[in-house]
Formats: C-alpha cells, sequence, structure tokens
C-alpha cells in the first residue's frame, strides 16, 4: 500500500556545535488515501494544491516561545537557544510512503 500524505515541514535547532544547526521535521495534516500502486499515489501527489493545507504553515516559529534564544534579562542570544525548538516558517510537503503519516523524526537526532 502506498499513502498521499501531506506534512508540515519545519526547522527545529539542532544544537550549537559547527555554529549551530537545525533539522527537519515533520508534522502530518493529512493522509490523502493509500493506493495499490506507487505510480497512482505519486500521480495523485502531483496533483495536491498544497494551499489547501497552508494554513498556518506562514507563522514564525520562535523555537518554544518568547524566551527561547533570550539570556536572563530578555536580551537575544542564540546561547540561550533550547534544542528541539522549531524556527522560521513551515512548509506544506506532500510524500508518497509505505505508511500512514506520523510525526518525524522518530526521535531527536544529534550531532557526530
Amino acid at each position: 500500500m502506498f499513502y498521499v500524505n501531506v506534512y508540515e515541514i519545519g526547522q527545529a535547532y539542532g544544537g550549537p556545535e559547527e555554529g549551530g544547526w537545525y533539522y527537519d521535521v515533520g508534522k502530518p495534516i493529512k493522509c490523502l488515501g493509500g493506493y495499490s500502486s506507487r505510480d497512482v499515489a505519486k500521480d495523485k501527489a502531483v496533483r495536491v494544491d498544497r494551499n489547501k493545507f497552508s494554513e498556518g504553515c506562514d507563522e514564525y516559529k520562535m523555537g518554544y516561545g518568547p524566551w527561547d534564544g533570550c539570556d536572563d534579562d530578555g536580551n537575544p542570544d542564540d546561547a540561550y537557544l533550547t534544542r528541539g525548538g522549531e524556527w522560521g516558517e513551515s512548509e506544506v510537503a506532500v510524500y508518497v510512503e509505505e505508511h500512514p503519516p506520523r510525526i518525524f523524526p522518530q526521535e531527536r537526532p544529534y550531532y557526530e
């Protein structure tokens, strides 16, 4: 079975290593159905109007809240970024997958 899954994709802060790094996070919006053929699923995915699912995706995210990235006095300071907080605007993506939609990554990545 091949599923056409719609996700909100954003960037989460990974850590300060190498000057700071981020990783993709995906939150399921909707499953548009399961298909027995990958080609049929791909055809469906290509035709999806992403704008239909973009409500809330244009909201600029600031980590875990307004305190994320601020020192004890409330001044902006990247040394106080909380790992995992989502930053910036997100976008809508459509994937053909062999499973119903699920949050990703399953485990937060670590810098190696």
